[in-house]
């Protein structure tokens, strides 16, 4: 209600008085049966403007919900009615709790608050969770466990992306995030790869690699570090430690001596972590080699008056001399230079010949 609008109601009221004054009817008016034309205005202009608020409420709703829909909206969840992806792409232990990575994390958001919204779309038919990740499992994992240790819980941000729900859209979608930040390793990109292949999203290495801009042999060595054999995975301890360029001397590993890499994986497997994953690979690859067996030296011992007098062996190209106890230092050392003479100058004739 304005100033004029009071002061015609003022006005209105104070005229009705003094003519019941001037009649002597005070006392008889009954105000509600009084109707006066000028709070009767005003009440059509309250009603009016009731209908214009809400109108632009129905409107503001229906714009939200629009944009909802085109995933504009960032809202703000419960941790706990969101699920993970089952195309989820980061290894356990990103997730794990003690992992220096998620630490990091947690700490970052939990002083300065969540910056990165996570990515959901919408879910249909689950009475547990409403919503499904399209990417952003870590923060989602920080939001979880935020929420059990504040007072009155964490709230996580999320980006609601109704367009995700085609599988293809979803995958393509948590690629490109995390391409963009360049934060999952080649093992755990190799993993993601290898999922969609296994879920039909894509039939080929090559229509993966036409969908997300990569050379297929590069899609192909990322499938190949995340499909080595568990053994293997299990001496690098942690298999985001395996590098890309360390896949082709895997593979050729396994391919020469595939038992003795195998073996070697699993003794590596029992010792204590962390263990450093370039020397793993150092051992894996080694392995594959077969040991040569040192063959056994040709010998021959000659004697006087059954006392050793010296042995000589042979071993490939190898000669080894070994005096007897008949042969004392400076008398051994006296023959080691006579010999050593001799044998010069008759390699040298020979040679030379």
């Amino acid at each position: 209600m304005n100033t004029k609008d009071r002061r015609s109601v003022g006005d209105d009221v104070l005229d009705d008085l003094d003519a019941a004054i001037k009649s002597g009817t005070l006392g008889a008016i009954a105000p509600a049966a009084r109707t006066y034309s000028t709070p009767t205005k005003l009440g059509q202009a309250m009603i009016e403007g009731a209908g214009q608020t809400i109108s632009r409420q129905k409107e503001a709703i229906e714009r939200l919900e629009a944009e909802r829909a085109a995933g504009m909206v960032v809202l703000r969840l419960d941790p706990k009615r969101i699920r993970a992806s089952e195309f989820a792409n980061r290894h356990e232990r990103s997730l794990d709790p003690k992992d220096p990575a998620f630490v990091s994390l947690k700490d970052d958001i939990g002083r300065r608050g969540q910056l990165d919204p996570i990515r959901v779309r919408p879910l249909a038919g689950d009475a547990k969770q409403d919503y499904e990740i399209v990417y952003g499992h870590r923060r989602h994992a920080v939001a979880l466990a935020l929420d059990v240790e504040l007072d009155g819980g964490f709230r996580v941000l999320a980006l609601l992306d109704a367009s995700a729900a085609d599988a293809r859209e979803h995958v393509l979608k948590m690629h490109s995030e995390n391409f963009a930040r360049s934060d999952l390793s080649p093992y755990e990109y190799g993993q993601m790869y290898a999922s969609w292949l296994d879920a039909g999203c894509f039939k080929t290495q090559g229509e993966i690699a036409a969908a997300v801009g990569l050379d297929q042999s590069v899609i192909s060595t990322y499938v190949r570090i995340a499909t080595l054999p568990e053994v293997v995975l299990g001496a690098f301890g942690d298999p985001r430690g395996i590098a890309l360029r360390w896949a082709r001397d895997l593979a050729l590993a396994l391919k020469t001596g595939e038992i003795r890499v195998l073996g070697a994986a699993a003794e590596i497997a029992g010792r204590p972590l962390p263990r450093d994953p370039q020397l793993v690979l150092r051992e894996l690859v080694a392995a594959a080699t077969p040991r040569r067996e040192a063959r056994a030296a040709k010998t021959e011992t000659v004697k006087v008056r059954g006392k050793t007098l010296y042995t000589m062996g042979q071993r490939g190209d190898g000669l080894m001399l070994k005096f007897g106890s008949l042969v004392d230092k400076a008398l051994a050392a006296e023959a080691r230079d006579e010999l050593k003479e001799h044998l010069t100058r008759w390699l040298t004739k020979r040679v030379k010949s």
